[in-house]
Protein backbone atom coordinates (compact mmCIF):
# COMPACT_ATOMS: atom_id res chain seq x y z
CA UNK A 1 0.00 0.00 0.00
CA UNK A 2 1.28 3.59 -0.82
CA UNK A 3 1.26 5.68 1.43
CA UNK A 4 2.13 10.00 1.97
CA UNK A 5 2.17 9.94 5.60
CA UNK A 6 2.39 13.68 7.05
CA UNK A 7 2.45 15.76 10.19
CA UNK A 8 1.43 19.31 10.64
CA UNK A 9 2.70 21.20 13.73
CA UNK A 10 2.73 24.76 15.16
CA UNK A 11 6.07 26.54 13.96
CA UNK A 12 6.10 27.98 17.48
CA UNK A 13 6.83 24.14 19.09
CA UNK A 14 9.76 23.79 17.71
CA UNK A 15 12.63 24.69 19.75
CA UNK A 16 15.49 23.28 21.88
CA UNK A 17 13.79 20.81 23.88
CA UNK A 18 11.16 20.18 21.19
CA UNK A 19 11.40 15.97 20.52
CA UNK A 20 11.73 16.79 16.64
CA UNK A 21 15.49 18.79 16.05
CA UNK A 22 16.45 20.21 12.30
CA UNK A 23 18.75 18.34 10.86
CA UNK A 24 21.98 20.43 9.86
CA UNK A 25 24.41 19.82 7.04
CA UNK A 26 28.23 19.73 7.80
CA UNK A 27 30.91 21.12 5.19
CA UNK A 28 34.16 21.62 6.30
CA UNK A 29 33.53 21.62 9.93
CA UNK A 30 30.94 23.77 9.67
CA UNK A 31 26.85 23.22 10.10
CA UNK A 32 24.04 24.41 7.93
CA UNK A 33 20.38 24.64 7.38
CA UNK A 34 19.01 22.60 4.52
CA UNK A 35 16.80 23.72 1.96
CA UNK A 36 14.21 22.87 2.15
CA UNK A 37 14.53 22.22 6.18
CA UNK A 38 14.40 18.31 7.38
CA UNK A 39 13.82 17.47 10.85
CA UNK A 40 14.37 13.96 12.62
CA UNK A 41 13.69 12.61 16.14
CA UNK A 42 16.68 10.61 17.45
CA UNK A 43 17.85 10.49 14.08
CA UNK A 44 15.38 7.31 13.55
CA UNK A 45 12.56 9.12 11.87
CA UNK A 46 13.04 12.26 9.42
CA UNK A 47 10.90 14.64 7.44
CA UNK A 48 11.66 16.68 4.84
CA UNK A 49 9.68 20.33 5.61
CA UNK A 50 7.15 21.47 2.77
CA UNK A 51 4.77 24.04 1.54
CA UNK A 52 0.98 22.89 2.52
CA UNK A 53 -0.71 21.18 -0.53
CA UNK A 54 -3.73 23.19 -1.71
CA UNK A 55 -5.67 20.09 -1.74
CA UNK A 56 -4.92 19.61 2.38
CA UNK A 57 -6.17 22.63 3.07
CA UNK A 58 -9.64 22.30 1.88
CA UNK A 59 -9.55 19.21 4.49
CA UNK A 60 -8.52 20.95 7.47
CA UNK A 61 -11.28 21.99 9.89
CA UNK A 62 -11.86 25.81 10.08
CA UNK A 63 -10.96 25.27 14.32
CA UNK A 64 -7.49 25.01 13.48
CA UNK A 65 -5.56 27.75 11.85
CA UNK A 66 -2.46 26.85 9.87
CA UNK A 67 -0.62 29.58 8.27
CA UNK A 68 2.26 29.14 11.25
CA UNK A 69 2.54 25.90 10.79
CA UNK A 70 4.84 23.30 9.78
CA UNK A 71 3.86 20.71 7.02
CA UNK A 72 6.25 17.75 7.32
CA UNK A 73 6.58 14.83 4.86
CA UNK A 74 7.96 11.58 5.93
CA UNK A 75 11.21 10.56 4.60
CA UNK A 76 12.06 6.92 4.67
CA UNK A 77 10.19 3.42 5.19
CA UNK A 78 9.08 3.63 8.97
CA UNK A 79 5.62 3.47 7.87
CA UNK A 80 6.53 0.09 5.78
CA UNK A 81 7.88 -1.20 8.86
CA UNK A 82 5.12 -0.67 10.68
CA UNK A 83 2.86 -1.96 8.05
CA UNK A 84 5.02 -5.21 8.15
CA UNK A 85 4.75 -5.25 11.56
CA UNK A 86 0.93 -5.02 12.27
CA UNK A 87 0.77 -8.30 9.21
CA UNK A 88 3.43 -10.31 11.30
CA UNK A 89 6.25 -10.03 8.47
CA UNK A 90 8.46 -8.57 11.25
CA UNK A 91 7.96 -9.56 15.17
CA UNK A 92 9.86 -6.47 16.67
CA UNK A 93 6.77 -3.84 17.83
CA UNK A 94 9.38 -2.32 19.93
CA UNK A 95 11.14 -1.42 16.90
CA UNK A 96 8.74 1.21 15.36
CA UNK A 97 10.11 4.55 15.58
CA UNK A 98 7.38 6.22 14.16
CA UNK A 99 4.95 4.65 16.18
CA UNK A 100 7.11 5.30 19.24
CA UNK A 101 7.66 9.22 18.20
CA UNK A 102 4.17 9.83 17.78
CA UNK A 103 3.20 7.90 20.97
CA UNK A 104 5.74 10.94 22.88
CA UNK A 105 5.50 13.76 20.52
CA UNK A 106 1.70 14.30 19.85
CA UNK A 107 0.73 14.28 23.62
CA UNK A 108 3.30 17.15 24.30
CA UNK A 109 1.33 19.26 21.49
CA UNK A 110 -2.01 21.54 22.24
CA UNK A 111 -2.70 20.94 18.07
CA UNK A 112 -2.15 19.07 15.58
CA UNK A 113 -2.97 17.12 12.29
CA UNK A 114 -1.72 13.62 10.41
CA UNK A 115 -2.73 13.00 7.35
CA UNK A 116 -2.72 9.24 6.19
CA UNK A 117 -2.92 9.92 2.13
CA UNK A 118 -3.47 6.68 0.17
CA UNK A 119 -1.43 6.62 -2.35
CA UNK A 120 -0.93 9.86 -1.95
CA UNK A 121 -4.02 11.81 -3.09
CA UNK A 122 -6.67 10.25 -0.92
CA UNK A 123 -8.33 11.21 1.75
CA UNK A 124 -11.66 9.56 2.67
CA UNK A 125 -12.61 10.85 5.89
CA UNK A 126 -11.08 13.67 8.62
CA UNK A 127 -11.61 12.77 12.13
CA UNK A 128 -10.98 14.64 15.32
CA UNK A 129 -9.42 12.41 17.84
CA UNK A 130 -6.20 11.99 20.64
CA UNK A 131 -3.00 10.71 20.03
CA UNK A 132 -4.38 7.17 21.54
CA UNK A 133 -7.04 7.38 19.23
CA UNK A 134 -4.80 7.95 16.30
CA UNK A 135 -2.46 5.22 16.82
CA UNK A 136 -4.84 2.81 16.65
CA UNK A 137 -6.71 4.16 13.61
CA UNK A 138 -3.13 4.08 11.85
CA UNK A 139 -3.31 0.34 13.34
CA UNK A 140 -6.58 -0.53 11.86
CA UNK A 141 -5.49 0.97 7.99
CA UNK A 142 -2.40 -0.76 7.95
CA UNK A 143 -3.84 -3.90 8.94
CA UNK A 144 -4.31 -5.90 5.53
CA UNK A 145 -7.92 -7.21 6.97
CA UNK A 146 -9.10 -4.21 6.94
CA UNK A 147 -10.11 -1.81 3.83
CA UNK A 148 -7.27 0.53 2.97
CA UNK A 149 -8.35 4.25 4.20
CA UNK A 150 -6.87 7.59 3.79
CA UNK A 151 -7.61 10.56 6.48
CA UNK A 152 -6.72 13.24 8.33
CA UNK A 153 -6.76 13.44 11.51
CA UNK A 154 -6.85 16.44 13.79
CA UNK A 155 -6.25 17.74 17.78
CA UNK A 156 -7.05 20.46 19.61
CA UNK A 157 -7.39 21.16 22.73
Amino acid sequence: MQVCFDLMIPKACFGDSFPLQEELSSFGGESYKQDPPRYMWKEEVKFKCQVIPDHILTYIPSEINVTEWNYLSLEGNELESWEKSINKQTPEESQLPLKQMLNELLPLLNEWVVIFELNCDQIDNVYKMNSSMLLDKVNTVLNWNNEPEGFIAWYKS
